[in-house]
């Protein structure tokens, strides 16, 4: 990429990510402008390979689930309001998100080092194993039980089979973003802010099962 195509792809998305940042949480419009830069960034060609030439057969797997989280991370709530256009380029920005902690994080968990999957680093989501039920796996099974049938009932407008309850079934079995983006057809983006907006709205009940 020339001098001037680099200028070009900043300006572009310092402009996306300026124009998120000026809308209210959750809002359609702020989810619009976060795919636009989201889809920016991965067809730029700019982001990072960190570790290049390590993991050896296991890299892009352990590359293709840093980098989920990494626009995961993007959509969340407050995240790009992190992001200061005064201080450098959404690609300097973002990369060094991608090699100082989403790479990292994500090693661990494609070599099988974690103990448990959690629930995409919830309130509940680590307690000590001496536990004889860890939190973990209360939650996991109040969400297939649901007695009050609300976790299926809450789903992607449209999509009735991607419910709550089973995108968090196949999130804790360890099935990756992408693969269920592909089972439903459904963008990665709305499928993770759903769910977190379902997290926080179910936050109460999960709170008042544990607490019984």
């Amino acid at each position: 990429m020339t001098n001037d195509g680099r200028k070009q792809l900043d300006a572009k998305l310092k402009e996306l990510a300026i124009a998120a940042q000026q809308y209210t949480y959750f809002s359609k419009e702020k989810q619009i402008e976060l795919t636009r830069l989201i889809n920016a960034i991965w067809q730029s060609g700019k982001l990072a390979r960190p570790y290049k030439g390590q993991f050896h057969l296991i890299y892009e797997d352990i590359y293709d689930e840093a980098v989920q989280n990494l626009f995961f991370y993007l959509c969340q709530d407050k995240n790009i309001h992190k992001y200061d256009p005064e201080r450098g380029e959404v690609i300097a920005w973002v990369n060094m998100l991608l090699t100082k902690r989403f790479f990292p994080e994500a090693i661990p968990k494609i070599i099988g080092k974690e103990n448990e999957i959690n629930l995409d680093n919830s309130q509940w989501e680590n307690i000590p194993s001496s536990e004889p039920i860890s939190l973990f796996e209360q939650i996991r099974e109040y969400i297939e039980s649901d007695p009050e049938i609300i976790f299926r009932k809450e789903h992607i407008r449209g999509h009735p089979e991607a419910n709550f309850q089973a995108i968090a079934q196949r999130r804790c079995s360890g099935i990756a973003w992408k693969d269920i983006s592909a089972e439903w057809g459904i963008g990665l983006t709305s499928l993770h802010v759903f769910y977190q907006r379902s997290l926080k709205k179910f936050a109460d009940k999960f709170q008042e099962y544990l607490d019984n």
